[in-house]
């Protein structure tokens, strides 16, 4: 899968743990939505699209198998986001 646009919104909110949010388009067939950037304890990554469960837990709606794949997905996305910081700027 070639990865074909990815979009990145940034989040200007200083307390909040999410700084983007992002899609991604892979051979301009399939698209991606709602993935969070997300400054963590071990620093910032990719967070899947997820929906709350009855039991208040999380659960990725989708994610990639491959580790290749995510590590793609990730590099792009991060990419994107460190472009429109620096364009903010």
């Amino acid at each position: 899968m070639k990865i074909t646009d990815v979009r990145v919104f940034p989040v200007d909110i200083s307390d909040s743990l999410i700084k983007a949010y992002a899609s991604i388009t892979f051979d301009d067939s399939l698209v991606i939505r709602d993935m969070k950037v997300i400054d963590g304890k071990n620093g910032t990554f990719l967070s899947m699209p997820s929906r709350r469960k009855r039991n208040g837990d999380f659960q990725d709606v989708c994610f990639p198998i491959s580790t290749k794949l995510r590590d793609s997905m990730e590099s792009a996305v991060m990419d994107k986001f460190s472009n429109e910081l620096a364009n903010a700027q």
